[in-house]
Formats: structure tokens, C-alpha cells, sequence
């Protein structure tokens, strides 16, 4: 916005000038000072606008850097066969509210494969899951 208006100033402060003057070389000059003047800003805004461009790419990486990390961080997305209500575990391959019933039955556990020790859930319903829980203290 500051650029257009400066811009436009110089537009109309040039357009007076050469409009006053009656010498052809004055004329000129003025006019070449100008356009000089205009070429500055012009090399400084888009300074400007490369260094804005310049900060948006690096918040953009480093949001997709975060992203990626989220995703990739396997912890957090583990549920915890101690804690998680229902509805969690229901969300969990092959686990219905009957086994999920069960599984919040027999907490705690010690180690995430007691699930099956303690007859919660079948060997073959555990290795669908077992990739995807974790057990924490109770």
C-alpha cells in the first residue's frame, strides 16, 4: 500500500514538474530523475516482497516439518490398553464393544500382551492391534 501511494506521488509530482517547465533539457532530466526514482522503489518493493516470501517459505517448511514429525511419532498415537475408554479401543482393528468391554475388565495390565494372558481378546485379535497399543500405569 505504501509503495502504490509513493508511487503515485511520484507519478503527479513528476506530471507537475514537466507540465512547469517550458526548457525541453529540464523537461527531460526531470523526466529521467523520475523514472530513476521509480526503478528504485520498484528494486525495493520487491525486496521487500521476496523477503516476505522468503519468511512465509520457512514457516511453511517448518509447519510441514511438524506435520511430519506428528506424524511419525509413533508414542503418540498408541492406545493405552490402561487408560482408554471404550470408544478408544473400539477404534482399534477388529476390536468391538464386546472386547473392548473385556479388555477394560481385566486392567491392569503389565505388559500389553496380558490382554490375551488374561483371556481378554484372542492371540490373532492381539496381532492386529499389537502394533497399535501400549499399556501405562494404572
Amino acid at each position: 500500500m505504501r509503495f502504490y501511494f509513493s508511487f503515485t506521488l511520484t507519478i503527479v509530482l513528476a506530471m507537475a514538474g514537466l507540465a512547469c517547465s517550458n526548457d525541453p533539457g529540464t523537461t527531460r532530466q526531470q523526466a529521467a530523475k523520475t523514472t530513476e526514482q521509480l526503478k528504485q522503489e520498484s528494486r525495493e518493493a520487491a525486496g521487500n516482497v521476496k523477503k516476505g516470501a522468503a519468511v512465509a517459505q520457512t514457516q511453511i517448511t517448518a509447519a510441514a516439518q511438524g506435520v511430519k514429525e506428528g506424524l511419525n511419532d509413533k508414542n503418540s498415537s498408541l492406545v493405552d490398553l490402561n487408560s482408554a475408554n471404550k470408544a478408544r479401543l473400539m477404534g482399534l482393528p477388529g476390536i468391538d464393544e464386546a472386547r473392548a468391554n473385556a479388555i477394560i475388565a481385566d486392567r491392569p495390565y503389565q505388559q500389553p500382551r496380558d490382554v490375551v494372558r488374561k483371556g481378554a481378546i484372542t492371540a490373532n485379535e492381539y496381532a492386529k492391534i499389537s502394533d497399535h497399543v501400549t499399556v501405562g500405569s494404572k
